[in-house]
């Protein structure tokens, strides 16, 4: 099973038989800020192939006095500390270790631990900053620690969920002129409180910060305990000032409400203008407020849309690792549709079924129909969800789906079928929501009605539907695709999970037995009192 803690508090404080080969100490310049992705662990050897499990190793401080006995052996030094790579740990064996997020980016660097890969060039600046952020304790970045035989690499990065909840902190490195941002901001509400003019220019530097559009930050920042985020740091040059993710958390968000009221921006209007930045605080709010159990398939999509990556088998490492916090056995190499029905298996064992609610195409084997194709699984929106899940388990056949609100839709009456009063009196606050728009009402646009208005914000929040609206009694229905002019529908309203202004859907087509996803926009006061079961087959 690897190790035990007791052994690795003798590898930290004097030299132990490891598997190392050079030392070299840090001495890297900044790099440029282009975006990468920092798990691409570039081998130039090929491992054999085979079921492996994840690896558990940490730099550890090591004596200097007896590293200078093995002088083969690799380390890295920082101010003047020796650190070397441990050997496999015992994972059922709680350990008090720090992780390090950061952003590979673009340029590569020979690696100081594994002479066989390439690492980011940003490596050692990283390990310096989070060393400086949390002393005294073992270190785990990826590009030292995941391991380089490709069966073990590959389940540990679908085990990251499961390192980086199991860590005392999560030190998340940001480049130097972003964590310079976050300290403008802070420097704005120190003379006044509510200050009458701000700079959109700290928000532009977080806007653009490759850090926070990474695939990787999502599941590395959701799933830790403590969190620090600081900056890149040279050896020997002065320590990076370093916030809690509590207090990051108060900055940015003070000061984009604030910048957004000035401007008479609510959050809607942000998040058209400053996408990225408006995610990063959310993200921030999800890990202090949510834990695994909390944490809806649904919002997963949603927080990973739009966030880079440079292979598909990223995205999903990620998405796996902020849903669980299991250690992985697997093979090598899987698919990308491996990976995605590894997520969707994942989902139902918790027996939450919001990733039904992708705008993925539907899969088209009996009994899985109403299920995503194994590919990419982005979300309905990019909207901030609440709920720990859609409720469901598995049956002969199919799924039941349970708390969720059934009821006919009539496709032959859309064109007839016209807002009442409440539904007008929630549309209009709604869509006045949004910065760009004013109170409305069809006297002043009679070409454009209410419900296309409200088409146009869910294309803002990146709803890619075509299937035009339908209105009901309850709400208006956006399908993300055409539905038949004829024929018996179902429409599937969850529950579990929702958005402020509404709710995920499925429409059921009956005559072809056809799943389309799509999204619900109305009151849901009286939901609680109209919930049933679902049969999807």
């Amino acid at each position: 099973m690897g190790i035990t803690w007791s052994k690795l508090m003798r590898l930290w404080w004097w030299d132990s038989d490891l598997s190392v080969h050079r030392e070299a100490s840090v001495n890297v310049s900044t790099p440029d800020h282009d975006t990468g992705d920092k798990k691409d662990l570039v081998s130039t050897s090929l491992q054999p192939s085979g079921p492996a499990s994840m690896e558990l190793r940490l730099m550890v401080e090591t004596d200097a006095q007896a590293d200078s006995l093995h002088p083969a052996a690799a380390a890295i030094v920082v101010d003047g500390k020796h650190w070397k790579l441990s050997e496999p740990l015992d994972i059922d064996i709680p350990l008090p270790y720090v992780c390090v997020s950061y952003v590979w980016g673009p340029r590569r660097a020979p690696n100081t631990i594994h002479p066989s890969i390439l690492m980011s060039d940003r490596t050692l600046s990283t390990f310096a900053a989070a060393a400086r952020c949390v002393p005294g304790r073992p270190i785990w970045i990826d590009a030292f620690c995941v391991p380089i035989v490709r069966a073990a690499k590959r389940a540990t990065l679908e085990s990251l969920g499961f390192l980086f909840a199991r860590a005392e902190a999560v030190v998340a490195v940001l480049a130097p002129e972003s964590i310079a941002a976050i300290e403008e901001m802070e420097a704005a509400f120190v003379a006044q409180s509510r200050p009458e003019e701000l700079s959109e220019a700290p928000i532009d530097v977080l806007e653009a910060d490759e850090f926070i559009r990474s695939v990787w930050t999502y599941q590395e920042l959701v799933n830790c305990n403590m969190l620090w985020l600081t900056a890149r740091v040279e050896d020997k040059t002065p320590l990076s000032k370093a916030y809690s993710g509590s207090d990051a958390l108060n900055i940015i968000g003070r000061y984009i409400d604030r910048w957004g009221r000035i401007g008479q921006k609510d959050r809607h209007g942000i998040r058209r203008i400053y996408p990225h930045a408006d995610n990063f605080q959310e993200i921030l709010a999800d890990w202090q407020q949510s834990g695994y159990t909390q944490r809806s398939a649904l919002k997963i999509m949603s927080g990973m849309d739009h966030r880079t990556h440079v292979s598909p088998q990223n995205y999903f490492y990620s998405m796996i690792g902020a849903l669980t916090n299991r250690p992985s056995v697997r093979g090598t190499n899987p698919t990308v549709e491996q990976l995605s029905e590894r997520f969707m298996e994942l989902c139902e064992e918790k027996g939450d079924y919001s990733f039904i609610f992708s705008s993925a195409p539907r899969d088209s084997r009996p009994g899985h129909r109403w299920r995503p194709v194994p590919s990419m699984l982005p979300g309905l929106l990019t909207w901030h969800s609440g709920g720990a899940g859609q409720r469901g388990e598995k049956v002969d056949g199919g799924a039941l789906l349970k708390d969720v609100v059934v009821l006919p839709l009539a496709l032959d009456d859309r064109d007839r079928t016209k807002m009442n009063k409440t539904m007008q009196d929630f549309f209009h606050p709604w869509l006045s929501s949004f910065g760009d728009y004013v109170e409305l009402s069809s006297a002043q646009r009679p070409d454009i009605c209410l419900e296309e208005y409200g088409k146009q914000i869910l294309e803002c929040l990146n709803f890619t539907g075509d299937g035009g609206w339908y209105v009901t009694e309850m709400g208006v229905f956006y399908p993300q695709r055409k539905l038949p002019e004829r024929g018996e529908v179902m429409v599937c309203i969850a529950y579990g999970v929702s958005w402020v202004f509404g709710a995920p859907t499925m429409f059921v087509v009956h005559d072809e037995l056809e799943y389309v996803p799509g999204v619900f926009v109305g009151p849901q006061d009286d939901f609680s009192k109209r919930l049933s079961e679902f049969l999807l087959k």
